[in-house]
């Protein structure tokens, strides 16, 4: 068994979220709750960017599963109450995608580092995060 890091560690070590998520299940929630789920949990970017696709669900679906991933790629408490429509998938100039934010969230993940990995198939949709938190 490693020992556990001292708070006087140098550099922070980077942290990892992933989350799979089945895309009827997201399917399901937009269907039966409509606009009030997608402008509750989507950003209005995301929301304006997947009612362009012809086949939106696993788009929907991977947004979703960003969300999650970051989540879990935070130290707890970090974000206390998620804000899920602060938090969205933007895209590089290169195309890469990658993770916004606005209003409280941005502030309190101020100085945080992250990389976004994203993949869908028909019915399932995943995606990875890795974050590195600022330096103390």
């Amino acid at each position: 068994m490693t020992e556990p890091l001292s708070p006087h560690t140098p550099a922070p070590l980077p942290l990892c979220g992933v989350d799979l998520i089945e895309v009827p299940r997201v399917r399901q929630a937009i269907e039966r709750h409509g606009d009030r789920f997608l402008q509750r949990v989507f950003h209005p970017d995301e929301i304006a960017y997947c009612q362009r696709k012809k086949s939106p669900w696993p788009n929907w679906a991977v947004r979703f599963a960003a969300k999650e991933a970051l989540f879990k790629s935070v130290r707890p408490g970090t974000l206390r109450h998620l804000i899920w429509r602060e938090i969205y998938v933007a895209r590089h100039a290169s195309g890469q995608p990658g993770l916004a934010f606005t209003g409280a969230t941005a502030e309190r993940l101020e100085g945080w580092r992250f990389s976004l990995a994203l993949s869908h198939l028909r019915d399932l949709a995943i995606a990875q995060v890795i974050a590195l938190p600022p330096e103390a």
